[in-house]
């Protein structure tokens, strides 16, 4: 027997045959137990993500400390009128965003003084749960389809309850790699700095709202690509590759004026980011140290992020939709 032959042995026979007690749990426990049970065997078959979330989790310590030790002994002078507040305000807010930003670093205004250290801080991380919703996330159909073990979920469970469950997976891997970082910084960041949290809970209610949206809206993305194919690394590759060329088209298309021409439509995964500070109430958001006004009337305007962030969202609820309920599956 080849190791391939193994390894889709071993994968139907977790699955299929497991033994039936002849209780049937609540829907939630049955998308759970899928959700649950996909995530666990994403990470334990590949060393590769398991490295990655290593290197993730460090990486976002590592800037929470720079930033303290850079509150610490530089003056705050140095930079103009900026304030402790304002310092871990745009500091929070510009991690949170780097979770999600690519090519196209959006940050808000509060620490444009600060772009060189910001830019040191944000990024990596991005690029991480990028590259760890892509590994994860490409098998998830990808490889129900190539095992034929699709019938196996749906002589227990609904459709609906499948993909939910797919989904879920992801959503809840998200959770651990953005979500919950999202909350430690705040704490860790504002303990730091020596402030009171109190005034600043508006902060992490939205840092919580946006990392959950965030994963939900990749994860579907992710989901709906994974769908169109039988092979999981076909599947990961076509993710991380068209998700980073859209994040890269804007700069490549529109050159120097790029960031504030409607290209920037192009790369959805920032248009999230800008979204997200129209939300905290700002309105205009720093690219790549460029300042864009988005509600001007000229060049790329908050309207356009959402109609970006809409159409990806119909387009991969089609795709899946489709792999769903069309004959053959």
């Amino acid at each position: 027997m080849t190791q391939d032959d193994h390894g889709e042995e071993t994968y139907v026979r977790k699955f299929g045959f497991r033994r039936f007690s002849g209780i049937r749990q609540n829907r939630i426990y049955r998308v759970f137990s899928v959700s649950w049970f996909n995530l666990i065997e994403a990470i334990k078959r590949s060393g590769f993500t398991k490295m990655l979330l290593i290197f993730m989790f460090f990486s976002l310590l590592i800037q929470d400390v720079i930033l303290i030790l850079f509150s610490s002994f530089l003056p705050f002078g140095l930079f103009g009128e900026l304030t402790i507040e304002e310092l871990f305000r745009g500091g929070y807010i510009d991690s949170v965003l780097g979770m999600v930003s690519l090519t196209n670093r959006v940050t808000s205004p509060l620490t444009s003084a600060l772009g060189f250290f910001t830019s040191l801080t944000t990024v990596t991380t991005s690029f991480i749960w990028l590259l760890l919703l892509a590994q994860i996330g490409g098998g998830l159909i990808a490889d129900d389809r190539l095992y034929m073990t699709t019938e196996m979920y749906l002589s227990r469970i609904s459709r609906l309850e499948y993909i939910i469950g797919k989904l879920g997976s992801l959503v809840i891997f998200s959770a651990l790699i953005v979500v919950l970082p999202a909350l430690i910084q705040f704490f860790l960041l504002g303990g730091g700095l020596g402030l009171n949290l109190l005034p600043h809970l508006d902060l992490l209610g939205w840092a919580l709202g946006f990392t959950i949206s965030a994963a939900i809206f990749l994860s579907l993305f992710v989901l709906s690509i994974s769908s169109l194919t039988t092979r999981r690394n076909f599947a990961s590759l076509a993710t991380f590759i068209f998700t980073l060329s859209m994040s890269i088209l804007p700069t490549a298309l529109g050159g120097a004026i790029s960031t504030t021409s409607v290209f920037l439509a192009l790369d959805f995964v920032g248009c999230l980011a800008i979204l997200s500070l129209v939300v905290l109430g700002f309105d205009s958001v720093l690219v790549n140290n460029r300042t864009i006004a988005l509600f001007d009337g000229n060049g790329f305007e908050a309207i356009l992020a959402v109609i970006s962030i809409s159409l990806v969202i119909c387009v991969s609820l089609l795709i899946i939709i489709n792999f769903l309920f069309r004959e053959d599956n």
